[in-house]
């Protein structure tokens, strides 16, 4: 009997959660700006995911967290580019009771009582009864809720209950509290079932009933007191609703719903999307995109929110699976400037474009592009289907052609959108462009071949034939033919080459480019096309881009490849994944999120070594996750270092909160050591967590 106690008592301890924000002893949250850990810690406490609040936690700028915070309620909308989103205005509706009615309205604290968190979390209870202080027995409140969630009862009661007259109510459980928590007095001898008679008598059976199980539906015995597990899960689940598998789940439908839903459109200019897949020296594979208004738009530069002439819109890009049905990642770019009455003149003149960079591992996916003006608050969306090659794979190939306009730019990182080789090249067009008749036409592309020393291409050649002509002008094609050093492919098997065509004399029409290069040392080929409309002279053709600034600071390279990781996760190529998520690290050690998936995956295909030996390799900071520690020490116990798989939670255990999982990981090992004392010390300190309710505490 008390084995099964300790045991219900340890599954407890694993279902109750509280907020991470009270639990570390230095939280990153402090860190930030007011107004975001406003947001973070107050108003968004409890339908916040961990996940999401960790990723809100590593971004670097405003910028990012602006954008992160328009796609957390995005996402939340139950109508998908509507301007009123209507969870979210329900949302800040019950923060804004709850500290009316719950708290100290001029502390504006209820939001922290614990009728504040159940009414933030599932709104106005459909009945409420008040039971104020009896002779014998303490206030209670007692909400009945009709649920849709399908991740609780479709019908249920949550009790609250005063501890003593100058405290707030406290929310009940039939398993940790019992009647004897809500009955005052000496006449109960503190025994449940006396306490359960004495409820019954001053308030009924279904009162009664109710201290006993929250669910209707749930056999009780009013003669005994047989607590409830059933309803301490209950309760257990809506402290962690953000967290539920169910919800979880939900959210990732919405996301990818968020991702390919047409968005609302105001005005008649529709947008092109095109996609140039690059790959640099190491390499690395990148999309990068253009996403370009068809006709000057007028609305795109207005009045910003500090009365500033200027443009301020948002690019999401969310990475699907090949088939669509399934979302990656997302990122979101914020593209605003301020500029000056006669640069905007000029600019009114143009056609607007958006440029981004997608870091992808090789493989075939979908790219939704959706560019919102934050002015006007229209969108514009476009989904293109990208296929990277595997540069292994690659034998000889052409990679997408860009038109650009004259005069690169240095970027020596390359870690701009369009940027190859440390220079940024102004795009006006991915396989296809638009020109007056007289306007010179800049192409620039890549050949991939076999990664191979470049020394062992001196003395090659590579022949670049271009022909340009027109089907419907039956004029003879004009013929341009170069020829390439192969000595300067890099060791990747990359080469960047271009070429400008002359368009005088061209009429207005649509032409084609066919590219062809040959490698005259195996005499393969490789073809690209590129389509050339040459349109009269009041059409507009000249485009300005704007791309978010911030995209060559932070991270870098660290967060590329954790996103190549994750395209390589999803498409299960797991060794990929783990090349990626290993690369990550090497551009940065602490970049914890790339870890955390590797242990993750590396423990999921029983590479214990492997997970060991990153140990050795990374430095375990206090912020890696409890999750990610375990993962770690009993990957070090399977290889038979007990004595290094208890130090290093023993480490943990200095910096993080002391969860039921750590101490039972601990137990577990120094039963295998065979120190009984130690491993029940850890049982124990596991089962007081039980007692107290909550799975995690402070050290």
């Amino acid at each position: 009997m008390h084995s099964r106690l300790a045991q219900s008592a340890l599954l407890l301890s694993l279902l109750f959660w509280i907020l991470p924000s009270t639990l570390h002893a230095v939280d990153p949250a402090k860190k930030l700006a007011p107004e975001y850990r406003h947001w973070l810690e107050e108003e968004v406490p409890y339908i916040i995911q961990k996940e999401e609040r960790n990723e809100f936690l590593t971004l670097s700028s405003d910028r990012e967290r602006d954008s992160f915070i328009k796609t957390f309620w995005d996402i939340r909308n139950p109508q998908p580019g509507s301007e009123i989103n209507e969870y979210k205005e329900e949302h800040y509706r019950r923060l804004a009771y709850a500290d009316q009615y719950f708290g100290n309205v001029k502390e504006q604290d209820g939001w922290r009582t614990d009728r504040g968190r159940v009414y933030i979390t599932l709104g106005e209870p459909q009945q409420r009864a008040n039971y104020p202080e009896s002779r014998n027995i303490r206030p209670l409140l007692i909400w009945f809720y009709q649920s849709k969630n399908p991740a609780l009862p479709t019908h249920f009661y949550i009790v609250f209950y005063k501890r003593s007259i100058g405290e707030d109510y406290a929310l009940y459980s039939p398993y940790q509290d019992g009647p004897s928590r809500l009955v005052t007095g000496l006449e109960g001898k503190n025994d449940q079932k006396n306490n359960l008679d004495i409820i019954k008598r001053s308030l009924g059976d279904e009162v009664a009933r109710t201290t006993i199980s929250l669910i209707p539906t749930e056999p009780v015995n009013l003669n005994d007191y047989t607590p409830s597990l059933q309803s301490d899960v209950l309760v257990s689940t809506i402290k962690g609703l953000p967290d539920n598998p169910l919800t979880k789940e939900m959210l990732k439908q919405r996301r990818a719903r968020e991702s390919i839903t047409t968005s609302v459109f105001l005005g008649t200019n529709s947008a092109s999307a095109q996609t140039a897949i690059l790959r640099d020296a190491t390499g690395r594979m990148t999309a990068n995109a253009l996403v370009s208004y068809n006709l000057p738009e007028q609305a795109i530069i207005g009045t910003l929110p500090d009365k500033k002439l200027g443009y301020s819109l948002t690019l999401q890009t969310s990475v699907l699976t090949a088939d669509g049905k399934e979302a990656i990642y997302q990122q979101n770019d914020k593209l605003t400037r301020a500029i000056s009455e006669s640069e905007a003149a000029n600019l009114r003149t143009k056609r607007f474009g958006a440029e981004t960079r997608v870091p992808l591992a090789p493989g075939q996916y979908q790219l939704v592009y959706t560019l919102t003006n934050d002015l006007t608050h229209s969108a514009v969306r476009e989904r293109v289907s990208v296929s990277l090659p595997d540069p292994a794979a690659a034998t000889w190939a052409i990679s997408s052609v860009i038109a650009f306009s004259p005069q690169p730019s240095h970027d020596p990182e390359t870690r701009l959108p369009f940027s190859i080789s440390g220079l940024r090249f102004e795009p006006r067009g991915v396989q296809q462009t638009m020109l007056h008749a007289g306007e010179p036409l800049h192409l620039i592309f890549q050949l991939w071949t076999k990664s191979a020393p470049p020394e062992s291409r001196q003395g090659q050649k590579i022949k670049v034939h271009y022909v340009l002509g027109s089907v419907q002008s039956g004029a003879e094609p004009h013929q341009e033919d170069e020829q390439i050093d192969a000595g300067t492919f890099d060791e990747s098997g990359t080469l960047l080459t271009g070429h400008t065509l002359s368009t005088e004399n061209l009429t207005p029409g649509t032409y084609r480019i066919v590219i062809t290069a040959t490698d005259e040392a195996s005499q393969q080929k490789a073809h690209a096309v590129v389509t050339l409309r040459i349109v009269d002279d009041t059409a507009a053709t000249g485009l300005w881009t704007a791309y978010d600034v911030s995209e060559g600071s932070g991270r870098g390279l660290a967060i590329d490849d954790y996103k190549r990781a994750l395209t390589a996760m999803i498409s299960g190529h797991n060794d990929s994944a783990i090349s990626w998520f290993r690369r990550s690290l090497a551009d940065d050690q602490t970049y914890l999120p790339a870890l955390d998936h590797l242990v993750d995956l590396l423990s999921q295909i029983q590479r214990y070594n492997e997970v060991a030996e990153l140990t050795n390799t990374y430095p375990l900071s206090h912020d890696v996750s409890p999750q990610t520690a375990i993962l770690l020490s009993k990957a070090r116990a399977q290889t038979g270092d007990f004595k290094g798989a208890a130090g290093l939670l023993e480490q943990e255990l200095q910096f993080q909160p002391a969860t039921a999982d750590l101490y039972l990981t601990l137990a577990s090992i120094y039963e295998k050591q065979g120190n009984s004392s130690k491993a029940e010390d850890y049982k124990q300190r596991a089962t007081k967590l039980a007692k107290v309710g909550v799975s995690s505490v402070p050290n």
